[in-house]
C-alpha cells in the first residue's frame, strides 16, 4: 500500500536527519520540497493545473547544475564541494506522460520522476513510500489540512518535530548570520520569529501524530527511537546496524554519527547573554512589545556583526 510520511518542522529542527533515517526504513528520501501539495489538498490549486508538474521540472533542472545542498547546518553545507544531484536529460521526456486521477498519484508520479533523474546516490527505497518535509503547516487551516491529508492518501502518518526556543533561535540566527545578502542578515526580527514559532507549536500540538522533541531525537538510544518510530508507522525495523550507516541529509551523504550529533547547539552564534535575554522576554511575555522588540533586534544585530567580523565573512 502507498505510504506517505509527513515530517512537520519549522526552522532548524533536524528534519533532514530524521528523513535520512527514515530512508533506512524504506521511505524514498529526495531533496525536493515545495511542490505546492498543501494548495492541492485544500482545493486552492486544481489537479489539472499542471503546477506540480512544472515545479518538479524546475527543481530537476536546477539540481542538474552544480550546487550546494544538505548537511547538518549552513556551515556544513557551505563547506562542501558543489555537485549536481540529478541529470535532467534522463527524464526530459517523462514530463509529457504524467497522468493522475487523484492527488496521491500526481504527487507520487512527480516525485518518482525526480528519483529517476538522481545521480548522487542509488535509490533502493520503495517508490510508493514517500516523505513530505513541510515547513509551513501553521500557515494554513491545519485542522482542515490534516483531514485533507487523510482523505487524499491511502496511508499517511505525521511526525511533528519540536525544539526548545533558545537553541532553535540560535540555530535559526546562524542561517541569517551566514546569508550572502546583507538585507537577509539584517531583516531578522526575533519577535516575529518567535510569533511564527508559537503558531507552529500551537498547530502541531492540536494534530494527531508522533511528537518528537529535538533533544529526544538526539539523546534517545537509536534502538529505542527506531522501535518507537517503526511501531508508529506500522513498518518493519531496518535489518542493518544504523550506527554504521551513511544517511542522505537533503543531498549530502553524512555519517550516522554526524547526522545524530547536535551541531548548532555547540557553536555560539547568538551570545549566551543574548539568548538569556530573549528567553527572559519570552517568559515575561514582552518579546513582542515595544521597546523590547527593538532591543531584541539590536542585540541580534550586534551579535551578527560581531560574529562576521570575528570570522571574517
Amino acid at each position: 500500500m502507498p505510504k506517505l510520511l509527513v515530517i512537520n518542522s519549522f526552522g532548524p529542527m533536524a528534519s533532514t536527519s530524521l528523513s535520512g533515517l527514515m530512508e533506512k526504513f524504506g521511505f524514498t528520501n529526495i531533496p525536493a520540497r515545495k511542490l505546492g501539495l498543501h494548495e492541492y489538498l485544500l482545493g486552492i490549486t486544481d489537479i489539472n493545473s499542471g503546477l506540480m508538474e512544472g515545479r518538479i521540472k524546475e527543481i530537476i533542472k536546477a539540481h542538474s547544475k552544480h550546487l550546494l545542498s544538505g548537511g547538518v547546518s549552513v556551515l556544513d553545507r557551505n563547506n562542501q564541494a558543489t555537485k549536481p544531484l540529478v541529470d535532467y536529460k534522463k527524464v526530459a521526456s517523462n514530463f509529457n506522460s504524467i497522468s493522475a486521477n487523484n492527488i496521491q498519484d500526481l504527487y507520487f508520479n512527480c516525485r518518482n520522476i525526480y528519483c529517476d533523474a538522481v545521480i548522487y546516490k542509488n535509490i533502493t527505497s520503495n517508490r510508493d513510500w514517500h516523505i513530505e518535509l513541510t515547513t509551513d503547516i501553521h500557515r494554513y487551516d491545519h485542522r482542515a489540512l490534516y483531514q485533507a491529508y487523510q482523505d487524499n492518501f491511502d496511508d499517511v502518518r505525521m511526525i511533528h518535530l519540536l525544539r526548545p526556543f533558545k537553541s532553535w533561535i540560535n540555530s535559526l540566527a546562524s542561517q541569517a548570520f551566514l546569508h550572502p545578502e546583507l538585507k537577509n542578515r539584517i531583516k531578522f526580527f526575533p519577535h516575529l520569529r518567535y510569533k511564527d514559532y508559537v503558531l507552529y507549536e500551537e498547530a502541531v500540538a492540536s494534530m494527531s501524530g508522533m511528537h518528537i522533541d529535538f533533544d529526544e531525537l538526539f539523546n534517545t538510544p537509536i534502538d529505542k527511537l527506531s522501535a518507537n518510530i517503526a511501531d508508529f508507522l506500522g513498518v518493519e525495523l531496518p535489518s542493518c546496524d544504523l550506527t554504521n550507516e551513511t544517511l542522505d541529509l537533503y543531498g549530502k551523504a553524512t555519517s550516522f554519527k554526524a547526522a545524530f550529533t547536535k551541531f548548532d547547539d555547540n557553536i555560539t552564534f547568538l551570545k549566551p547573554s543574548t539568548l538569556d535575554y530573549f528567553e527572559q522576554l519570552v517568559e515575561n511575555r514582552k518579546i513582542g512589545k515595544m521597546p523590547h522588540n527593538i532591543f531584541a533586534w539590536l542585540r541580534y544585530l550586534m551579535d551578527m556583526f560581531s560574529y562576521r567580523l570575528k570570522h571574517k565573512h
